[in-house]
């Protein structure tokens, strides 16, 4: 906690010397010590580590406020449950707490999980990234509609850079888009390097043309989900926050998986 204070005592004098480089490189003429020309070079030696900084920093203030609501849900737990929203006898708590504990997902700031509520894109790509402990400094996102000023940058620059994720026709990633059951299996295959064994014989609603079919079966093999009772997947439907914790807990962790 101290190095991340000390982070954030340097962010204005970080960003007080990128003004005054700024002021100082027009006071004089183009290519001298005090304008240089910026290069690709001159970029790569001087602003690209402070870009690198500046990302960091980023992180690290998105930690902060991470601890700040882990201690809040530490209290909670003191006086009930974790949750006002999930109950004892809810079906995902234990996953939910498994998530909670590790710092990979967390409430909504007002005591509540809102486990049915959808989960978006931008959301699962963060607690991917910290499921994997990626590193976030210096990833640089390649989708039109993820600004450099997005809460989610950083974990969707480094899923991007896992081969994790991936975009849509024109270059967008929807980031508050909500997530299929077929997108998180597709996501899962991807982070956990799972392999497919053949033990499901499939699902009834997932043809073998269909753009999902090896990775929903993948996460069938296994134990992460075996669809529902009627022997549909139904991968078209969006991921609840509830069950994607659920889904990451197995894929984190072999001993919650379906036997």
């Amino acid at each position: 906690m101290r190095n991340k204070l000390r982070y954030l005592i340097l962010l204005p004098v970080l960003l007080g010397f990128l003004a005054a480089q700024a002021v100082s490189a027009g006071s004089g003429p183009p290519g001298s010590s005090s304008n240089p020309v910026i290069t690709k070079s001159y970029a790569d030696k001087v602003l690209k580590p402070v870009q690198e900084q500046v990302y960091a920093l980023k992180t690290e203030l998105q930690s902060l406020r991470g601890e700040a609501s882990d201690l809040r849900t530490a209290l909670a737990r003191l006086n009930g449950p974790l949750f006002s929203d999930v109950p004892a006898e809810h079906w995902a708590l234990s996953d939910i707490e498994y998530m909670v504990d590790r710092g990979i997902i967390n409430g909504m700031g007002d005591g509540t999980f809102a486990p049915g509520s959808p989960a978006r894109r931008s959301e699962v790509a963060a607690m991917l990234v910290k499921a994997l402990d990626l590193p976030v400094a210096g990833a640089e996102v390649n989708f039109k509609d993820v600004s450099a000023a997005h809460w989610a940058y950083g974990y969707i620059a480094a899923a991007q850079k896992a081969g994790i994720i991936s975009g849509f026709p024109g270059g967008e990633f929807k980031p508050n888009d909500n997530v299929t059951r077929a997108q998180m299996a597709i996501m899962l295959e991807r982070a956990y390097g799972l392999e497919k064994s053949g033990a499901t014989a499939g699902f009834k609603d997932v043809r073998t043309d269909y753009w999902a079919y090896n990775a929903v079966l993948t996460l069938a093999d296994n134990g992460i989900s075996r669809g529902y009772p009627d022997g549909t997947f139904r991968p078209a439907i969006s991921v609840s926050r509830a069950e994607v914790a659920a889904l990451l807990a197995k894929a984190m962790d072999p001993a919650r998986r379906a036997k």
